[in-house]
């Protein structure tokens, strides 16, 4: 069990904050255009194109969460006062952000006349490692609550209860009101949850350790590329199970799915479709044994 922290904004002056969320999502943008750079320099190729899509991938995930929230989480909101949606800060939904950062991608490596398997294979390693350390940023926040512990299945709380956060009471309660909306009493519900930002960020980081591995030797490019949506779907489709639907702010759920189910379901089909894309290439890149941090091939093979 953790115990229950959330750190205060930094006040810098009059209504201007530093925000711990923030400074965590800023950070993981950073980080995650380090590794990609880091990774690009060893395989001969210009970090600088790294330096330059994470503004574009900054501008676009914020764009395009929002959106997906309007569109998958609030629709009714959005129909009724259409120019909220200019109220870009309210409401970012993750799955509509990696749905546009893919297209922004896809579309700046094209107009570059990069290889978009091979430039996607070292996006990904950068992209998971931030969201590792940006997801972190909803954590420290708790601003996705999970369900209550008691409410998982026996198994899944032997094995991921020691993950779940001790919440104040004030954090787990509903408002009981009579049918004609008048207040009567505050109803206390379990308050030892899971927090989704926590899993979310500790599978990203886990699929980040899977893509170093496979980025240790020369691979069909696109292999990382592939592997991040074909880990990453079913985990977060497993997770969303853990959403809470018994406080104020649970989920929008279609035919009892999350929207991140469904997207889930799409980016595991991505994944897919991009293997056979791989399939068509018959070059590792990069050649094997050209760079140092690159396994060298068995030499022994070739003396048998």
């Amino acid at each position: 069990m953790i115990p229950f922290f959330r750190p205060e904004a930094l006040e810098i002056w009059g209504p201007i904050k530093i925000q711990p969320w923030g400074v965590l999502v800023a950070s993981g943008f950073v980080l995650g255009t380090l590794v990609c750079q880091r990774y690009a320099r060893a395989r001969g190729e210009d970090p600088r194109h790294y330096s330059d899509i994470v503004v574009w991938l900054a501008a676009g995930g914020i764009f395009f969460s929002h959106m997906g929230h309007a569109l998958l989480y609030e629709p009714a909101r959005y129909l009724a006062k259409p120019w909220e949606l200019l109220y870009i800060w309210e409401g970012l939904s993750s799955i509509g952000g990696i749905a546009g950062c893919t297209v922004v991608a896809i579309v700046f490596f094209r107009r570059r006349n990069l290889d978009v398997l091979k430039f996607g294979d070292l996006l990904m390693l950068g992209l998971t490692f931030g969201w590792f350390i940006g997801r972190m940023g909803c954590f420290v926040v708790h601003d996705h609550i999970g369900c209550a512990v008691v409410d998982a299945p026996g198994w899944l709380q032997s094995t991921l209860g020691w993950l779940s956060v001790d919440f104040p009471q004030e954090y787990a309660r509903v408002a009981i009101r009579s049918p004609n909306g008048t207040f009567l009493r505050w109803d206390n519900l379990p308050t030892l949850r899971f927090d989704q930002g926590l899993m979310d960020s500790l599978l990203a980081g886990l699929i980040f350790c899977v893509l170093v591995f496979l980025a240790r030797k020369p691979r069909l490019p696109g292999v990382v590329f592939a592997a991040t949506p074909l880990l990453y779907a079913p985990g977060r489709f497993a997770l969303d199970f853990l959403r809470n639907e018994d406080l104020g702010q649970a989920d929008t759920r279609y035919m009892g799915l999350t929207p991140a189910q469904y997207g889930a379901m799409v980016m595991f089909a991505g994944g897919i479709f991009l293997i056979f894309r791989i399939r068509r290439r018959t070059t590792p890149w990069p050649e094997p044994g050209t760079k140092p941090w690159v396994d060298p091939p068995d030499q022994s093979a070739g003396a048998r």
